[in-house]
């Protein structure tokens, strides 16, 4: 066994190839993992990384038994099933391309694609719940969680109005992140000088909240109190819509299109940081991140966007004009009406979004003729996910 690494052909014919040393460290056995914890008892730096196997079979059931060689003590035999090696796999084989493996390893199924959307693809069928059943049925909460986890986006609707509601609402699924804004915090015309833009009735161009944190909050859930659908109730006005409406924008679709249209503005605003910082009640906050993040695989896996939050640029000379370039793309293709989802929040709607991922804003509107009141309040999606992990560990994924 003069190779580093085992190969292994799957029932419909695809073939991974993994490493002995990724395949030790995975060990499962209740000496290399507690039983009762599933926590790691392995020391990961004292595997040799040029391990290799005494012995390979497959035994009756058609697992994977290894027994390591033995350096003085005794010898080490690892079980991998076969459902196992396939599903956390994926990134080992040669011809496949899915979402990454849960966190979740006994008898989780891996988390379904994302669905990137634009107005037309997300109105065909708005990811929306009603929320009495969203509390009484956990079905319904998993298909809560199953849409907000594919568009980043999903509604209840139905919701009391009353201003604490967003406790019960968060409390099926994850907790409230407190920010240097409350546990929850509301959103409407406060005459106070000074107050943070939110509260006034200006509009908000489409951003992502909070990437001057260290940790931006990962979800956000905004709860209509007051609301008036003005045009459905003047028809007579047409036209002069008063505004307040809100508008989401799916990130991840708009760096997508950079991707493959500006690949050269696409890699600015990936590798570029941006500083952004606010100064609110005496205390500053600032963060640096470029505003479109990927993984190790080039994947993207966040947005940071917000014109009013943002500094000014610290790179060097020859990045500058290509950034602002690759800047105004990206804002001019979130910013199209094709791209945006806009409607009028009702009393009792519950919106919740991957503030990671879709960017939101708001039209202007005048206190005089809308009375507009909501209350926000930020999770942190890693919460979330665990939620839906457990849950869809225990059912097929929705298709």
């Amino acid at each position: 066994m003069h190779s580093l690494q085992a190969k292994v052909i799957f029932d419909d014919n695809k073939t991974a190839e993994f490493k002995y040393i990724w395949l030790r460290d995975n060990c499962k056995c209740p000496l290399c993992v507690d039983v009762d914890t599933r926590q790691k008892l392995l020391d990961t730096p004292a595997l040799d990384p040029k391990i290799k196997p005494k012995a390979l079979q497959i035994n009756d059931r058609g697992d994977l038994v290894i027994t390591w060689q033995s350096h003085g003590g005794e010898e080490h035999v690892s079980t991998f099933t076969n459902d196992w090696l396939y599903r956390y796999g994926q990134c080992f084989m040669h011809d496949t391309f899915t979402a990454p493996a849960t966190l979740e390893e006994d008898g989780a199924w891996p988390r379904p694609p994302l669905t990137l959307w634009n107005r037309y693809i997300i109105q065909k069928r708005l990811p929306e719940v009603d929320y009495q059943e969203f509390i009484e049925s956990d079905d319904a909460l998993f298909e809560w969680l199953d849409m907000f986890y594919k568009f980043g986006f999903a509604m209840l609707r139905n919701v009391p109005t009353d201003p604490d509601q967003l406790k019960e609402v968060v409390g099926r699924f994850a907790y409230i992140k407190e920010t240097q804004y409350g546990v929850t915090w509301s959103v409407r015309i406060n005459p106070t000088p000074g107050v943070h833009l939110f509260q006034t009735g200006l509009g908000l161009q489409l951003h992502t909240d909070m990437n001057y944190r260290e940790n931006s909050p990962g979800m956000q859930l905004l709860h209509c109190l007051k609301g008036q659908q003005w045009l459905a109730e003047h028809p007579d006005k047409l036209g002069r819509d008063p505004g307040g409406q809100s508008f989401f924008v799916d990130g991840f679709r708009v760096a997508k299109w950079m991707e493959d249209n500006e690949p050269s503005a696409y890699h600015i605003l990936t590798s570029t940081p941006i500083l952004f910082s606010i100064k609110n009640k005496g205390q500053r906050y600032g963060n640096m991140v470029p505003i479109i993040v990927t993984d190790s695989e080039g994947d993207v896996t966040e947005i940071h966007y917000n014109n009013r939050t943002m500094g000014p640029l610290q790179a060097p000379d020859h990045v500058v004009v290509p950034f602002y370039h690759a800047y105004k793309l990206f804002s001019e293709r979130m910013r199209q009406e094709s791209q945006q989802l806009t409607f009028h929040l009702q009393p009792g709607d519950v919106v919740a979004f991957n503030n990671r991922r879709v960017m939101h804003g708001r039209g202007s509107y005048d206190p005089n003729k809308v009375e507009r009141h909501l209350r926000g309040c930020y999770v942190d999606i890693d919460e979330a996910f665990s939620k839906y992990d457990q849950m869809l560990s225990q059912r097929p994924p929705l298709l």
